[in-house]
This record gives structure tokens, sequence and C-alpha cells, in this order.
């Protein structure tokens, strides 16, 4: 006859977690794969970083299933000597994985803290039988997403390099518009361009990376003007921005740095926020004149945020006001950019047929949590609509943050689990025609520039892995803007 097991909730856990003294530490560092998701709660409640290391001894049902526990992968530890470190795993019935990990940790100060058993802090000291933790409750659901999401991850990668063209370029539809930006496609006046990707069924060929906007408006002047230039001199010709961002600011410092001397080869996109058609119609005027240009390349119906607020803007007339801005010349392309609910993007892809590029989050997390890729990027492929990357560092959630802009003191999936080119690579080894990266000062933006260089793309299995390297990682903190 089998044991009977005592079922908690996360509720419970998280009401025992915030009573319990837990010890002030420098690093988490959790035994996978049960302590994983513990070690991540007990990490985001100190704020301290995370690692996991990877051990084997026991089966499901906590029974030994090898002599003694083994390390699955090599492990070192590459962090300040003497430094103090909390051991995380669910459950310690002998203390055996606890001690094997705690002599490769010898360097350090290390104390032991397990959910249920022995160890030198126990928070669920009174259950002695086993548990049913609530992450195994739901373990067959997520077998079955993280089989849909693997046989949609796979099914991107023809399609990915069916958009990323060869050196020397091809022939393109809309031939006027490409000439705009170049005669060779690989160069203009200003030297070489980063690779080039299809951009939807505009017939135009983009820079795989585009400058965003929102950081233009909080740097000082002078160090805008210097990240626009280093952006157009190390081959960007995309060039985001929004009217909202520094409630025109970026705008202004486009119109005063990037327009009178580089309109030519600028492809510029800007959006609205606006609820009603007299509101989108202010805002255009206002990004034109602030931007000092007569048109823009691109506009979009902006931040989306659930199916509701699209069938607002629409019924207010906001999508009238896009085309009519399009038929008169005063925009080249429409589209439409969210990060709150893929539900709206699936309503404006239901309601509207006109649209031509669609920007959103893509990143590594997101295939695990309220996912824009898995939702949304099958109905952009078979649309021929360009996806635009944002959010492809979730915007400080990989550092911790959870706020826009700023880094923070949660689990950090870059540097503990990712390096920054393992995050932007992934996103573009997805099909997608442009990633728009949020650069703090010219520097940061050579950065990502010279990755965009050396890009090579992940295989599928590489995608997968580090897909699942950062799945346990809590989707209220590190895409802390989903809805």
């Amino acid at each position: 006859m089998s044991e009977s097991k005592t079922p908690l909730s996360l509720d419970q856990i998280k009401q025992r977690l915030q009573a319990y003294p837990l010890p002030k530490v420098d690093l988490v560092v959790g035994i996978a794969e049960g302590g994983r998701i513990p070690a991540q709660m007990v990490a985001g409640f100190l704020g301290k970083p995370l690692i996991t290391v990877k051990v084997n001894f026991r089966d499901k049902d906590n029974q030994p299933h090898r002599t003694s526990p083994e390390f699955l992968e090599p492990f070192s530890l590459n962090f300040q000597k003497g430094a103090s470190i909390l051991l995380v795993d669910d459950v310690a019935v002998t203390g055996k994985t606890l001690e094997v990990v705690k002599e490769k940790l010898n360097d350090y100060q290390v104390l032991t803290f397990v959910f249920k058993g022995k160890a030198d802090h126990v928070l669920f000291p009174e259950i002695k039988t086993c548990v049913t933790w609530p992450w195994k409750a739901v373990k067959e659901d997520e077998l079955h997403q993280n089989s849909e999401r693997r046989k949609f991850l796979k099914s991107l990668a023809g399609i990915t390099a069916g958009m990323m063209l060869p050196f020397g370029g091809k022939a393109v539809a809309d031939m006027d518009q490409q000439n705009r930006f170049s005669k060779d496609p690989n160069r203009d006046r200003f030297g070489d361009l980063l690779p080039k990707r299809k951009f939807g069924n505009t017939g135009i060929e983009m820079t795989m990376l585009g400058l965003g906007g929102a950081h233009i408006a909080r740097m000082s002047e002078k160090e805008a003007e210097r990240t626009i230039e280093t952006a157009l001199e190390g081959g960007i010709r995309f060039f985001d921005n929004a009217e909202s961002y520094g409630n025109g600011l970026a705008e202004k410092r486009y119109g005063m740095f990037l327009t009178p001397k580089y309109r030519d080869v600028a492809f510029i996109q800007s959006k609205t926020t606006a609820r009603d058609a007299k509101t989108a119609k202010a805002h255009l005027e206002g990004s034109l004149k602030r931007m000092n240009t007569d048109f823009l390349d691109l506009w979009f119906i902006h931040a989306v945020s659930s199916p509701g607020d699209v069938d607002h803007r629409i019924n207010n007339g906001v999508l009238d006001v896009f085309l009519e801005a399009q038929q008169s010349g005063k925009v080249k392309y429409i589209g439409f950019s969210g990060h709150s609910d893929y539900k709206a993007h699936l309503r404006m892809l239901e309601k509207s047929d006109t649209m031509q590029a669609c920007q959103m989050p893509v990143n590594a997390f997101d295939p695990n949590y309220k996912s824009f890729i898995n939702n949304v990027m099958p109905q952009l492929i078979e649309k021929n609509i360009a996806p635009i990357a944002m959010k492809t560092l979730a915007n400080g959630g990989f550092f911790g943050g959870t706020s826009h802009f700023m880094h923070g003191n949660k689990p950090k999936i870059v540097p503990n689990v990712l390096t920054v080119e393992e995050a932007l690579y992934f996103s573009w080894s997805l099909p997608v025609s442009v990633l728009v990266t949020g650069a703090d000062d010219a520097q940061m933006l050579k950065e990502k520039i010279d990755l965009a260089k050396k890009f090579k793309a992940f295989h599928e299995d590489k995608r997968l892995e580090l897909v699942e390297k950062v799945a346990d990682f809590d989707g209220q903190f590190v895409e802390y803007y989903k809805v």
C-alpha cells in the first residue's frame, strides 16, 4: 500500500517563505531537477543571484536509483571565494545529495535549505510524508505544452533561412523604395550595411538590427547624437520611435540628428497610442513635425493591450486614419505593436488584413509564458507580415529587473543562465525581419552591432536547449510587462 502524500499549494509555500527567517547569503545554488523551482523561489525572496547544478540520486518517488549522487554535467563555481551560499533542494531524505554538492563548494560558506527533510534550514519540518508539489501537479499539461513548443520551434528553421538574404542581395518587388536606400544592396554612401532580411510583403529588405527610440529620450543630447551616428556607421538603417517616447523628445532628437543629413538612407518608424481618430491624426502630424520629415516609412498602432482595446480603437476610427495616411503618402507602410497580451495581436490579425508589420516580444523565455512566438508568429508567417522583435532581453527582465529599462535583484537569466550573445542569437534564429535593440549608450549599441556582424543561426536543438534552460524562471518577474 502506497504512502499517502501531503498536497501543498503555491500559496502555502509562498506564505511560509514570507514568514521564514531566511539567512543572509550572497548566492543561491539550486539542485536540479527537484530543487530548481524551490531555489528560484528562495532566490526571488532573497533578491540574490541563482545558479543550478544538475545532480541525480533519487527517482520521482524519492527512491535511490544510483549507488550515490552523481553530477550530470561538469560543475565549477566562478564566484568570489569565501562568499556565503544557500544550497537549496526540495527534499533531503539522507542529506547525501547536499553533502556531495557541499564538497564541491569547500571554498565557500555553505548553508543548506530544503522544503522538507534534513538540512540546516527546513521550510516544512512538520511534514513527514511525501509531498505533492504544485509544480508537479501540472506536469502532464506542461509536457503537452513542451511537445507543442518543440514542434513549432523546429518548424521555424527553414523559414528563418528563407528570410536571410545572401551576400549580394536579390531582386525585390518595390524597386523604387529599395533604390531609395541603396543601388548596391550591401552598401550605401556611408559604407557596408549589416546583413539584411526580407520585410514581409513590402518587397523591401531591411537591416537585421534596428535602433530603438525609447532609450534615445533617456540619454543626454550629446550621447543621443553619438548613438545615432554609431548606428549609421555600424550599418543600421532601421530607426524605431514613438510619439510617446519621452513625450516626443525621442522624435525631436531624430529630427535634430537623423533626418537632416541621413533621411535618404534611414527607414523610420513611429507609433501612436491613440484610441480615437482625432488623436491619431494629431499624433501623426506631431511625429512628422518633430522628426523633420514629410513621411514615415512605417507607422504603428502602438501598445495594443487586449482584444477589447483593439476593438475600441478600430471602432473609433484609428485604423481608418492609418489607411488614409497610407493612401495620402504620409505613411509608406502600416502595422501594430504591443507587449502585454498576445490575444490582442490575434484580434488585430482577425479584424484587419491590411497590416504589413508587427512588433512584439521575441526572446528565449517567451515560449514558456503567454507566448507571442507560439501564438502570433505562425499567423504572421502565414500572412507574410514582417515580424519585428523587441524585448529580446525582456526590457531588463533578463537582468532581474521588474520595471522598464531597469536591472534588478530578481533571479537573473543573464548572466547566470544565458549570455547576451545567446539571447540575441536565439531571437535572430527565428524568422524576424528586424531586431530592435534598446541601447543605453553608443558603446552598448556598438556591442550589439558587432554581434550582428558575427551572427550564425542556432540549430533547432540549440534553440530548444536555451528555451528549456530558462523554463523554470517565474514569468511574472521575467516578462513583467505581460498581463
